[in-house]
């Protein structure tokens, strides 16, 4: 027998909304491990679009427009950035990491399309639910980028569970792995440290570089 909707309590709809967030957040790691390990004994790239991919990711938009909190590797939030090709805006779920009052948005999986719109407009927009905050985005060096990645994703990177050995496998490194394996990692896996429109420039532009200053429409 089945429940209407009309008949569903508060509690209820709370426990198939909890439900909804850990199913989606597990299979996105099922999927991303195997297609890892397929697309690798394979010899081809694991950075290329798939569609059971797809299907997760709109599954983790629709939690996160409805306010639903989800962390896969970081809090996840929605990016949305204008696309440098078509100028519209594009929305895409992200990982945001807070380390030492400091945000950054670390392309994991590699340089997909979110990095090159974001590189060109220099800005975008994260929500999640009805919260919105606008940012400014710069995109750091790989010398500088390395020891971010390193200290901030280190103690993710030393765990033993599935999260662990998926960004083991996506980066090709481990927590004890040198400085300059971080440095050689975050050529191929841009880091953006952002900032809010809102607050205060960021001071460490000698070792950054910049990507234009367009911002793009809300979502």
């Amino acid at each position: 027998m089945f429940l209407s909707p009309s008949s569903m309590t508060p509690l209820l709809w709370g426990e198939m909304i909890l439900f909804m967030a850990v199913f989606m957040a597990l299979l996105m790691f099922g999927v991303h491990v195997l297609r890892t390990n397929h697309l690798r004994r394979h010899g081809r790239s694991s950075h290329g679009p798939s569609g059971v991919v797809s299907v997760v990711n709109w599954g983790i938009k629709v939690l996160l427009h409805l306010g639903i909190r989800v962390t896969i590797l970081g809090p996840m939030m929605l990016l949305t950035v204008r696309g440098r090709k078509t100028g519209k805006p594009r929305t895409i779920p992200v990982d945001l990491h807070e380390h030492n009052g400091r945000r950054f948005l670390m392309a994991t999986h590699g340089e997909g399309n979110w990095v090159r719109n974001l590189r060109v407009a220099g800005s975008g927009v994260l929500s999640l639910g009805r919260h919105h905050q606008a940012f400014t985005a710069v995109e750091l060096a790989p010398e500088v980028a390395g020891p971010v990645i390193k200290e901030v994703l280190g103690p993710l990177l030393a765990s033993q569970g599935i999260r662990g050995n998926a960004l083991r496998q996506h980066l090709g490194v481990h927590a004890d792995s040198s400085l300059q394996e971080f440095i050689t990692v975050a050529r191929t896996h841009p880091v953006f440290e952002l900032d809010s429109l809102q607050g205060s420039s960021s001071t460490r532009g000698e070792q950054q570089r910049s990507a234009g200053n367009v911002i793009p429409e809300r979502i």
